[in-house]
């Protein structure tokens, strides 16, 4: 996606200064503080569905052959008094969902912020990952079993390779997916949208109120495509849509055999469909 410089300048800027505020550092201040890096295994047992709950941190996830849940953890904060000790995954089971969740029960220095911690977790490509949500950092996932929702309020969401569905919501940060048997609503307050559409089970919405938006459909999707910038270009590359109608800032039509309702809105941006 060709963002332009100055929308990526902004969302750079929003992300680095919230995670550099919440760890207590600044591109100007060398890190002095403490860093620890380890690793837990987690037994499956009985679930079937996993969530991720994580505070502050980059969260990756990605499906293996393996019959456990391999977690690295990197726990660091700027002020060489925090107490890292404080900060910890806990594991917590509910009926057949395991969840792994981030918690800290320190005090947050005046001086040096909340500690970090970034995660890196192997799960089994048979257990379903439904779940993720995070507080500020990048989310990235690869190659797992859906259907799955991520929620993120400030950090770039980034979604590969998932057999079953995708939805995702960022505050503020770009949503890409590629690679999704099906794809679901998908919405940003402030970032780009690229997305790969295969497939789509019944009325979906793809929107962003500051943003562009790029499409690309399988051609044999059946749906009706509508599409709009408020503020922004529309443009349909490569795509056979019946009973057409498009302007400078909207498209619609049928794709295939028509169906359920595929839109694209964005407030302030430009929107580019293309054929998958």
């Amino acid at each position: 996606m060709n963002r332009s410089p100055t929308r990526r300048r902004l969302l750079g800027g929003i992300g680095a200064a919230v995670l550099a505020g919440l760890s207590g550092c600044t591109g100007a201040t060398p890190f002095v503080g403490k860093r620890i890096e380890d690793d837990r295994t987690i037994a499956v047992e009985d679930a079937t569905a996993l969530a991720i709950d994580a505070r502050v941190g980059d969260v990756t996830v990605r499906g293996e052959t393996r019959d456990d849940v391999a977690v690295h953890m990197v726990k660091q904060s700027s002020s060489v008094g925090g107490d890292l000790s404080k900060l910890d995954l806990a594991a917590e089971r509910r009926g057949d969902r395991l969840t792994l969740a981030t918690r800290y029960t320190g005090e947050n220095s005046l001086l040096g912020g909340s500690p970090t911690m970034d995660l890196t977790i192997r799960v089994p490509d048979s257990l379903r990952v439904a779940d993720i949500g995070a507080s500020v950092g990048d989310v990235r996932i690869e190659g797992v079993t859906g259907d799955l929702h991520v929620d993120s309020s400030v950090g770039d969401v980034t979604v590969e390779g998932v057999d079953g569905a995708v939805s995702a919501q960022a505050s503020t940060g770009d949503v890409t997916v590629r690679g999704a048997s099906v794809v679901g609503d998908v919405r940003a307050d402030v970032g780009d949208l690229d997305l790969d559409v295969s497939g789509i089970d019944g009325d979906t919405r793809v929107e962003t109120s500051t943003g562009d938006i790029e499409v690309a459909i399988a051609s044999g999707l059946d749906a009706e495509l509508l599409a709009e910038a408020s503020v922004g270009d529309v443009t349909v590359e490569g795509l056979t849509l019946e009973n057409s109608t498009q302007t400078e800032r909207s498209a619609s039509g049928t794709l295939g055999d028509g169906g359920p309702t595929l839109r694209v809105e964005t407030s302030t941006g430009d929107v580019t469909l293309t054929a998958l």
